[in-house]
């Protein structure tokens, strides 16, 4: 989403007003192998000096390989490779091995055929992998005409679900055995279909199997793949059994509004600590969240995103606030991408435990959860704030 940034400073800040560009760290660390991507390439970083980072392809089928040194592999690469092969569809599939002790491998099998870049800067080698632009045009001739509410912008728009736990964190647990994780995967996979079939609207998954991906990684496959917006989705517990409904969080920097809001951001940031026990980040802007004017900005936007879902979940379902509250969640504090966390309901209530496993009230959530991200989208462009 290209955001129209002198119309949005003329509305937010003032004229004049210009904001604040987030904070640089020195990158003087060894170069680790990171996998990012925009709208139509995947970019791969590979320290250069080393003789194990090479690229290569393959023929029948088409593939790209890229080797590089396991000392330099992060654990999170898969969880990039997990974004990708959703975002491309011309990504037939991508994996990751042990090709040997000392060196890992990325195969991505491509339709069409692949085209390859190479820079090399400050002993960084980054590998750029895109799809020819003449089997691109024939394949977007080729699709179905589909009718869309959603806006067209230049970029793409991007909506980056994230389901709540998983893997090790099984998140809530309802008295019947009903696992949190389960129920809110459910709900993500029917909201990025009907986002694609119904708007027009592309969205990933952060996770698409019951796997264990610690707090910050979730918001850095936001930015790291361009994201437009970032919603998490849970279905929460609480101390009393009796509390039901669901609820739309935007980030606070003051803390937490009240006494329920504080309890369950205190249980979600707790879970990288719980259950990782190589909990770290090397993004220092998202561990110190520092609240410029861009973050300002970001809140603003994310309180919005939460008004137009909570306006259209009260159509399905009881809330517990009819408003969006804010609360120090650690998935939300991205520095530039609106980002909410709704609680579906409570699955330590009994009756809402009850409907948390049911297919007609998962699509009902995730339809609810569809419209306003539409609603969102359109009032973006109505105000000119999307390019």
């Amino acid at each position: 989403m290209t955001i129209n940034h002198s119309r949005r400073k003329l509305l937010i800040f003032g004229i004049g007003l210009s904001l604040t560009a987030p904070r640089l760290f020195a990158a003087n660390k060894p170069v680790r192998v990171s996998m990012t991507s925009d709208a139509r390439q995947i970019t791969v970083s590979l320290p250069a000096a080393d003789k194990r980072s090479r690229v290569f392809m393959l023929s029948a089928p088409e593939r790209v390989v890229i080797d590089m040194p396991v000392a330099s592999f992060p654990p999170e690469l898969e969880h990039a490779l997990t974004v990708i092969r959703q975002k491309f569809p011309w990504i037939a599939e991508g994996r990751i091995a042990h090709f040997s002790p000392d060196v890992a491998r990325i195969v991505f099998t491509v339709k069409g055929k692949p085209v390859i870049t190479r820079t090399t800067e400050n002993g960084v080698l980054k590998v750029s992998v895109t799809q020819d632009s003449s089997a691109a045009q024939t394949a977007v001739q080729a699709l179905p005409v589909v009718a869309t509410k959603a806006p067209r912008a230049e970029k793409p728009l991007l909506v980056m679900i994230d389901p709540g736990h998983g893997g090790k964190d099984p998140g809530a647990i309802g008295n019947e055995g009903t696992y949190e994780k389960h129920v809110v995967l459910h709900i993500a996979k029917r909201l990025q279909t009907l986002l694609d079939q119904q708007h027009g609207i592309h969205a990933v998954l952060t996770r698409q199997d019951d796997v264990f991906i610690p707090l910050y990684h979730r918001v850095s496959l936001a930015h790291e793949h361009e994201a437009d917006l970032f919603i998490s989705i849970h279905a929460d517990g609480f101390t009393n059994d009796q509390v039901s409904g669901a609820s739309v969080f935007a980030l606070s920097e003051h803390g937490a509004g009240n006494a329920m809001s504080r309890y369950l951001s205190q249980s979600e940031n707790s879970v990288d600590v719980l259950y990782d026990n190589d909990f770290k980040t090397d993004d220092e802007y998202l561990k110190e969240t520092l609240f410029d004017l861009d973050q300002h900005e970001t809140i603003h936007r994310s309180m919005d995103f939460g008004r137009h879902l909570a306006s259209n979940i009260i159509k399905v379902h009881h809330m517990h606030s009819p408003h969006p509250e804010q609360a120090g969640f650690a998935v939300l504090k991205s520095p530039r991408i609106p980002s909410v966390l709704v609680e579906t309901s409570f699955i330590t209530n009994k009756q809402e435990e009850k409907l948390l496993g049911e297919p007609v009230f998962q699509e009902k959530m995730a339809r609810a959860l569809a419209d306003g991200i539409n609603s969102y989208f359109l009032n973006e462009k109505k105000n000119n704030l999307l390019s």
